[in-house]
């Protein structure tokens, strides 16, 4: 007959090893979708941008695929921009840089991001593929201005468009 301190050992251990058992991770429903978002001036750029807009396309299933389209920006000008974790109403706009890994680095290989360089007329385009999967933690995109155009233009702030992430 088995010992009565070895039947509550054995019962946990079994409730522990059926927990595991079956199920999918439950991240991986929040995993991936398709979103558009359109891009609108910050308050910040409003003066010195007004005319700016953009829209983005996100399909983000095994992998991510973003593509951005902007206009009214400073012409022949390099920008960056990101996925971000928050909405574009927050202060700063979109919050921080979305991140695969949130307890990660705010890095290349945790974040996603496009570069472009503004054409004669002000107008952007930029595609990118990223190994990364978008879960429900991406909120919005947001295209930042270089120091240097920020700097001369008098601001401290370098996001010029935010736009909030909508599902297709």
């Amino acid at each position: 007959m088995p010992s009565t301190r070895a039947l509550p050992v054995a019962a946990v251990v079994l409730a522990g090893a059926l927990a595991g058992c079956g199920g999918e991770d439950p991240k991986s429903d929040e995993l991936g979708g398709a979103w558009t978002a359109t891009l609108a001036v910050t308050a910040d750029w409003s003066q010195v941008a007004p005319h700016a807009t953009g829209t983005a396309d996100i399909s983000s299933t095994g992998s991510t695929s973003v593509r951005l389209a902007v206009a009214g920006l400073a012409p022949g000008t390099e920008y960056t921009a990101h996925v971000h974790d928050g909405e574009c109403d927050e202060d700063p706009p979109g919050g921080g840089h979305w991140l695969s890994d949130p307890d990660g680095e705010d890095a290349a290989g945790n974040i996603i991001e496009l570069s472009f360089t503004t054409s004669d007329t002000g107008v952007g385009s930029a595609t990118v593929s990223s190994g990364l999967v978008l879960d429900d933690r991406a909120e919005s995109v947001v295209v930042h201005a270089p120091d240097a155009l920020m700097q001369s233009e008098g601001l401290d702030a370098n996001r010029v468009l935010c736009g909030d992430l909508e599902e297709d």
